[in-house]
């Protein structure tokens, strides 16, 4: 996490004339969602471990009535509105998850493509009060923007790979299922909890690299290989353009001039080709996706995230890099 060190009065040059400048927040760090976290205690000491949250209920009902009007401004210039998904954040109430990103859009339902759009929620289940912790312990502005683009970019970033996964498919049958069966749910029949899958998602910021694919490889082919699959076999993202060549994975999103090239990975002894690939074409879906929510991800109306990943630190935003490995 950024250093709680950090003062206001200096954090708050992040803030000017009601502007942000990107330039200003400290470095990012991935989110870590709370279930993901260790246990911790409330700050007063007067509770157990917290099972998630920062705080017990009466510090952070004190910490919205002190915090929360502030706060409130700062998220205002936290923004995404593109391809029927919206941003928005809860109220400052007194429960769990205070100030935590809501994602909202519309969809075709996998089940029928052709029929009538579904409204969707996501993120509602996550009750998260990290970001009116943060303030309750005296963090500045900037702090609190940093905190907040990486909860939103988690938010946005999971949404687009389940999303993927809903609609990728091969030979009509998904690859890698975003919802898994769960014995001990009562709705197993329904398909089991959200989530990815075995798909898991690792994003890091500026020159971190992260964790990497189940099989690196080098990917730049001095010459063409064979495709191991046929175009008309697989099923994409609505909206999604792909193209399977010779020479590599080509994904074009909606709206944009911007491709994702990907080169095919050479498959090893005792490796399935055609797994290989479809895993090849996943991670290039991903990629094209995630590289439209760092577009759309807005700070006080420009984009915070560099257009596309990489290790190094671009001019135009935050640097950021995204793997995925599938091991659930």
């Amino acid at each position: 996490m950024p250093s709680r060190a950090e003062t206001p009065a200096t954090s708050r040059d992040a803030v000017v004339r009601g502007r942000v400048d990107v330039h200003a927040l400290p470095p990012l760090v991935p989110y870590v969602p709370p279930m993901a976290r260790e246990p911790v205690y409330c700050p007063c000491g007067r509770s157990g471990p917290t099972a998630g949250e920062s705080l017990c209920r009466p510090c952070r009902q004190r910490a919205v009535e002190e915090h929360g009007e502030r706060l409130a401004g700062l998220l205002a210039h936290v923004t995404y509105d593109h391809r029927a998904a919206g941003l928005s954040w809860t109220g400052p109430d007194d429960h769990p998850s205070a100030f935590t990103p809501r994602v909202h859009f519309t969809a075709p339902d996998v089940l029928d493509p052709y029929g009538a759009t579904i409204a969707l929620r996501w993120f509602d289940h996550w009750a998260d009060d990290q970001l009116i912790a943060a303030c309750a312990t005296g963090a500045g502005d900037g702090h609190l923007l940093a905190l907040s683009v990486a909860q939103v970019h988690y938010a946005l970033a999971t949404l687009a790979v389940h999303e993927v996964g809903e609609w990728y498919t091969y030979r009509g049958h998904q690859v890698y299922p975003p919802h898994r069966p769960d014995p001990y749910l009562p709705h197993d029949e329904d398909g089991g909890p959200d989530g990815n899958g075995q798909v898991v998602l690792w994003l890091t910021y500026g020159s971190t690299s992260g964790p990497t694919a189940d099989k690196p490889r080098t990917r730049a082919l001095s010459h063409a290989v064979r495709q191991p699959v046929y175009r008309e076999d697989v099923g994409t993202l609505p909206g999604q353009t792909l193209i399977l060549a010779p020479h590599g994975i080509t994904v074009t999103p909606p709206h944009t001039a911007l491709p994702t090239f990907t080169s095919w990975t050479t498959p090893q002894e005792n490796e399935d080709p055609v797994e290989l690939a479809l895993r090849d074409i996943h991670q290039a879906m991903v990629i094209s996706e995630l590289g439209v929510v760092a577009a759309h991800l807005h700070l006080s109306g420009a984009p915070v995230l560099a257009r596309n990943p990489g290790p190094h630190l671009g001019g135009d935003g935050v640097a950021w890099a995204a793997s995925v490995t599938y091991d659930g």
